[in-house]
């Protein structure tokens, strides 16, 4: 009964870090193009578009990290445990670099 509980939000989670992604994607799509065909200096108008987009990669990032800690919380096993250790551990760098990179654009 529990590991069904699990896998349903865990999926609920992993689905709606995916909505997030597809929702950042298609709401940064148009905003690059009309930079294309628009802007003559992109550099600073592209800055805006990452920005938000990053925002939204590093919200995603965030989902898929609390369904792998529910996982690993619920069911441990030790393959898992190393399994998702290793996962979160690439997911946490990646969630850093990506808000290292916002803070220094902000500056």
């Amino acid at each position: 009964m529990l590991e069904l509980a699990v896998d349903y939000i865990t999926f609920a989670l992993n689905v709606a870090g995916a909505l997030v992604v597809l929702y950042g994607s298609v709401q940064a799509f148009p905003k690059i193009l009309k930079i294309e065909f628009s802007y003559k200096n992109k550099f600073h108008a592209y800055e805006n578009v990452k920005r938000t987009y990053v925002q939204k990669l590093i919200l995603a990032l965030d989902f898929f990290v609390a369904a792998d800690l529910l996982r690993l919380i619920a069911l441990p096993t030790l393959d898992e445990i190393i399994l998702i250790a290793m996962i979160v551990f690439i997911r946490t760098i990646l969630n850093y670099s990506l808000s290292k990179e916002i803070h220094r654009h902000k500056e």
